[in-house]
C-alpha cells in the first residue's frame, strides 16, 4: 500500500525500496530513515534522494551499514571478474559505464520511443528524458558518483571510471580496461574467467540482445595487450537481475 506516514514503515525487519521514479511519499521513507539509524533498508531502485543515506554493495560481504543501495549493475558485474584477476596482480584499470534509458523507469523506455519516431519524421523532440534527447544519440556524461561508488565496492582495484548515456532501451554495457604488475598467461586468465560464477564468455560479435532476463553478465574474450600486461572486454548484462534483483537477494542475505 502506499506509504501515507513514517509509521507505517514502524517494526519492519526489513524495507525494500522498488520505486519505478521518486515521488511525494518518499518524504515519509526518509523520516523513518532519520529516526531508525539501525534498522534494514535497501534501495533496490538506486533513487537519488537515497543517495547520501546508503552505502552501495554488492552483495559480496556481511555489510556494516545498515541502510543500504543495490551497486550499479557494471560494478556488481566487475567485482565478480576483479575477485578472480586480482591474483593476477591487477594494478588498476580503467571502467567506461554505458547506461541504456531503462534506469529512469518504464516511462522513459516509452519517452524514447515516442523520440525515436520524431527524430525519424525530422520533427524535433518536444520532451526529453532528464535533460536529453536519448534517441539515436549517446551523451557523456560526469563519472564523479559512480567513481566513488566504485571506490567503495571495489578498493582493491583503483578504477578511473567514465559514465555515457545511450540511446538503448535495455541492457547494461561496460568497457573493462585492467593493467597488471607483470606480464600474464592470456589462457590462465581465459580460464579463471571461465569458471568465474555468474560470468559467461561469448564469442563474437555479441549484442545487447542476448542479455534480458540473463542472472549471469556476459563478457567479450579478454583482449591482452603484446607485452601481456593490459587486458581489455566488454561486459553487458540485464540490470534487473544483475545489480537488480538477484543482487539483492545477496544483499539481504548477507544483512540477516
Amino acid at each position: 500500500s502506499p506509504l501515507d506516514s513514517a509509521a507505517d514503515l514502524e517494526g519492519s525487519d526489513l524495507v525494500i525500496v522498488a520505486s519505478d521514479c521518486q515521488g511525494s511519499r518518499h518524504d515519509h521513507l526518509l523520516e523513518f530513515l532519520d529516526r531508525n539509524p539501525d534498522s534494514a533498508v535497501l534501495d533496490l531502485a538506486r533513487l537519488e534522494c537515497l543517495n547520501e543515506r546508503t552505502t552501495p554493495s554488492v552483495g559480496r560481504d556481511a555489510p556494516e551499514a545498515r541502510h543500504l543501495r543495490v551497486a550499479h549493475a557494471a560494478l556488481v558485474a566487475t567485482s565478480r571478474l576483479t575477485e578472480v584477476l586480482v591474483h593476477f596482480g591487477v594494478k588498476g584499470g580503467v571502467l567506461a559505464i554505458v547506461d541504456p534509458v531503462s534506469i529512469h523507469g518504464q516511462d522513459a523506455v516509452e519517452l524514447l520511443a515516442a523520440q525515436s519516431r520524431q527524430r525519424l519524421q525530422g520533427l524535433p523532440v518536444d520532451e526529453l528524458i532528464y535533460g536529453h534527447a536519448r534517441a539515436f544519440n549517446v551523451i557523456a556524461t560526469d563519472g564523479f558518483e559512480l567513481q566513488e561508488e566504485a571506490a567503495q565496492v571495489l578498493p582493491e582495484v583503483p578504477l578511473a571510471v567514465t559514465h555515457s548515456l545511450a540511446g538503448v532501451f535495455h541492457g547494461h554495457l561496460a568497457h573493462l580496461g585492467l593493467s597488471f604488475a607483470d606480464r600474464v598467461d592470456p589462457d590462465d586468465v581465459r580460464d579463471a574467467l571461465s569458471q568465474t560464477e555468474g560470468i559467461e564468455i561469448s564469442g563474437v560479435p555479441v549484442s545487447l540482445d542476448l542479455v534480458p532476463d540473463r542472472d549471469f553478465a556476459i563478457i567479450t574474450p579478454p583482449a591482452m595487450s603484446p607485452d601481456g600486461r593490459q587486458l581489455a572486454m566488454t561486459i553487458m548484462a540485464d540490470g534487473l537481475r544483475i545489480g537488480g534483483a538477484l543482487t539483492a537477494i545477496d544483499i539481504i542475505e548477507s544483512m540477516v
